[in-house]
């Protein structure tokens, strides 16, 4: 396993500072270069870098300590804050930030489906909630109850029943919206946005085509982990490769928005964590989050 040492296992919380402190001058270099003008450096430059080194740290704490499996301290945010820059060449904003913090919320409800500690109507009630609510944010993610509803089936014994619960929590604040709108006499924002499905290509950043590569390996140590792994990683696993899949569909369905950036940094997260304990030959697991920086920084060079 990748030691103790490395610097973001430290459980000290002054290690949770240092990962603020370096994601917020990193995001606020990168944002510097990636601007089309000279930015000016007011409050609205220094928003975006605050708002994704808080990020950084949040979704340890959201992801962390209710995964069952990902003891990783604060590697998870950091391995994060990695995938968002390699991710895109545009600037870092707040948006990514709220809709990162999410996006783990949604993934941290989707592993306590199989904890029996927690009363199964209430999670499925939060999933469904959830999901309803990152619709708000990027209309196109009001499809995530597909995945909300396929990842009732993994590793544990579907019912209707929870199919029916987590649709009903998911449709309740989407009748409530409408309503709301219909009784005050105003217009529904989401119909005077620019909605249409678009399939189209454009050419992968140098980021996509290492997180790529990397994905090769965690397909592998994913299969490997089916075979000898506890339930728990197994299923956190399974659920992340829903989330890319779902991801990659986005990408795929609107090439012209950026929701999926979003969503592959915080759904390829835990398989980075994982590939820094057990990727083989071992000397690869020390090039996983420099490769991305690297690619981040080509990125803005061409």
């Amino acid at each position: 396993m990748l030691s103790k040492s490395h610097i973001f296992r430290n459980p000290h919380p002054g290690i949770a500072v240092l990962l603020v402190l370096i994601t917020f001058i990193g995001t606020g270099i990168l944002n510097f270069f990636r601007s089309s003008v000279i930015p000016e450096f007011n409050f609205d430059f220094w928003l975006g870098p605050i708002c994704i080194g808080l990020a950084s740290w949040l979704i340890n704490v959201i992801l962390v300590y209710r995964s069952r499996y990902l003891l990783s301290n604060y590697l998870l945010g950091w391995s994060w804050w990695c995938l968002l820059i390699a991710l895109t060449n545009e600037p870092l904003t707040w948006k990514q930030s709220l809709l990162s913090i999410g996006v783990a919320i949604w993934l941290a409800i989707t592993f306590e489906l199989s904890d029996e500690r927690k009363t199964s109507l209430r999670t499925r009630s939060n999933l469904g909630f959830v999901s309803a609510l990152l619709g708000f944010i990027h209309p196109s993610l009001f499809s995530l109850l597909a995945p909300s509803v396929l990842s009732l089936s993994i590793g544990l014994k579907t019912e209707i029943k929870a199919v029916i619960q987590v649709s009903l929590a998911w449709l309740l604040p989407i009748v409530l919206y409408v309503f709301f709108l219909i009784s005050s006499s105003e217009e529904l924002p989401m119909l005077n946005n620019n909605f249409n499905i678009d399939i189209s290509s454009r050419m992968p950043l140098i980021g996509e085509y290492i997180i790529l590569m990397w994905g090769v390996f965690a397909i592998g140590q994913t299969l490997k982990a089916l075979v000898n792994a506890k339930k728990p990683k197994r299923r956190g696993l399974l659920l992340s490769w829903v989330g890319i899949g779902y991801a990659i569909v986005l990408a795929f369905l609107f090439p012209g928005g950026d929701e999926y950036v979003a969503l592959l940094a915080v759904f390829f997260g835990p398989h980075l964590v994982n590939l820094k304990d057990y990727i083989h030959p071992k000397k690869l697991r020390y090039w996983l989050t420099p490769s991305l920086i690297f690619a981040a920084i080509i990125q803005i060079m061409i």
